[in-house]
């Protein structure tokens, strides 16, 4: 009986490929207060503080305290994410590989959406006059007696109430803290009603009305190689907004180009800015490489 060779042959896909550990991104969505979009401006308002006076009885003028509202407003900056897909390999592969490639475009663009958030804390935090104050030298293990500190130096100017406050840090400051009651006992699901996805509540902790979101190493900066700076801010001490973002990649051929490949892009355009330096705190902490139970 004579047989077809080629049905010897099968091409086995696995339901697996390796993908380069990296940033998935997105923690920080819906962190920071969102502004009014006009063209390519955002406007973040800032909102005063009025106060009451006594009625003394006379026909007189109103004693106006001066308008209660105010804003800062920035221009948007576009980004893309985007690579060549051959056509050569287009046609041999199966859905595994083009979900896998159209993943690895989506996690860069909520990277970005991450970075222009970190970016803005930097900035607001090195800007002269801007009242973001800084805990610790870079000298000292994180501890709850930092983190305490902070919150209640963000809760003393008033408004938490009604805001929230949110503070990234690195892994390994989180596994510190959990060495701590207090951390210890809290659930990793973050704030109840927040707007977050499945992969921002997996990496966050509310303690003592703060939400602490846990990032990879790479989103934090080590100004002298052997410390980290991070953050703690209210909600509405940071204003940032995308005007457009972009996470279904667009895929289409390119038939100038020799062997017509498939050119995979997908991006965004954002703005973030601080609004109010007294409820914006940065950490300088040790950057420790193993854990150590306190005393």
């Amino acid at each position: 009986m004579s047989q077809n060779i080629a049905a010897w042959f099968t091409e086995k896909i696995s339901d697996k490929i390796t993908t380069q550990l990296q940033s998935e991104g997105g923690y920080l969505d819906n962190t920071m207060m969102t502004g009014d979009v006009v063209a390519n401006t955002v406007k973040f308002p800032i909102v005063g503080r009025a106060s009451v006076y006594r009625l003394s009885g006379a026909i007189e003028r109103v004693p106006a305290g001066g308008p209660g509202l105010s804003t800062v407003q920035m221009n948007f900056t576009d980004y893309e994410a985007s690579d060549f897909w051959r056509t050569q390999d287009a046609y041999k592969a199966g859905p595994n590989e083009q979900q896998a490639l159209a993943d690895i475009i989506v996690k860069a663009i909520r990277r970005q959406r991450d970075q222009i958030k970190l970016d803005a804390l930097a900035a607001f935090a090195t800007l002269g006059g801007s009242g973001v104050t800084t805990i610790g030298d870079g000298t000292a293990r994180i501890d709850i007696l930092h983190t305490e500190q902070a919150r209640a130096e963000i809760a003393s100017k008033g408004g938490t109430d009604t805001d929230e406050v949110y503070a990234a840090f690195p892994a390994l400051w989180m596994s510190q803290l959990c060495f701590y009651k207090e951390f210890a006992d809290a659930t990793w699901v973050g704030l109840e009603n927040a707007p977050f996805s499945k992969g921002q509540r997996l990496r966050s902790k509310t303690v003592r009305s703060v939400t602490y979101i846990e990032l990879p190493d790479e989103c934090f900066v080590s100004p002298g190689g052997t410390d980290w700076y991070a953050y703690m801010w209210a909600k509405s001490a940071m204003g940032a907004e995308m005007a457009w973002n972009q996470e279904t990649p667009s895929i289409t051929p390119q038939p100038l180009l020799q062997g017509t490949p498939y050119l995979v892009k997908a991006g965004l355009g954002g703005a973030a800015i601080g609004i109010q330096g007294a409820a914006v705190k940065r950490f300088q902490m040790l950057k420790n490489t193993t854990l150590a139970r306190p005393a």
